[in-house]
């Protein structure tokens, strides 16, 4: 079972979620400010991968993506990998693209966007991590060439039986656990 961690959830008492059994927490690294907009450090980024690697809680890190081209997405990696200079993570590097209620302003089509989620995981693969890529049930049926990735499913549904087809499930987002003040998503990871 892990957790996603950003900015949002502030100060994390690290110490507090091992106790809990915490293994592994998703570090929001970073993402896209808009469209051709410069990539931005999670301003909680340092001191979460700090305080998870002092714990021994497993560490992997995620990117919210506006890239419309293949050569935007690598040079997303390349920035992420300078950014985990002296961090040895061990767990996924993620793509995190969601940008579809302003999809038709990025001028590409859903090919073209699976070619950018390529790029960007084959890239990351390439400097030795394991590449991710991140959506919604919706959009890993619909869109995604979800056969050519592995996939983080964000479904937040008892319902569906099929978790287990995916490296990790993304349960809800409005988990509760000592250590994080408010709300936190809650990850269980199958495969890896």
């Amino acid at each position: 079972v892990g957790l996603d961690i950003s900015k949002w959830q502030g100060d994390v008492n690290y110490s507090k979620l091992k106790e809990q059994g915490v293994d592994f927490v998703m570090i929001k690294i970073g993402g896209q400010t808009e469209i051709g907009g410069e990539f931005k450090l999670d301003p909680r980024f340092y001191d979460n991968i700090k305080g998870a690697i002092d714990n021994d809680i497993k560490v992997g890190v995620y990117f919210y993506s506006y890239a419309k081209s293949v050569d935007e997405a690598i040079k997303q990696a390349n920035w992420i990998h300078d950014k985990l200079e002296g961090y040895n993570i061990n767990m996924p590097i993620v793509f995190d693209w969601e940008n579809w209620s302003k999809f038709t302003m990025f001028h590409i089509s859903f090919h073209t966007l699976n070619k950018v989620a390529t790029g960007f995981i084959d890239r990351v693969e390439s400097m030795g991590y394991d590449g991710v890529l991140y959506s919604s049930k919706y959009y890993l049926e619909n869109i995604w060439y979800k056969d050519e990735y592995i996939n983080w499913l964000a479904y937040y549904n008892e319902e569906f039986d099929n978790y287990k087809d995916y490296y990790m499930w993304q349960m809800c987002s409005d988990g509760k656990i000592d250590g994080i003040d408010g709300y936190v998503d809650i990850d269980i990871r199958y495969k890896g």
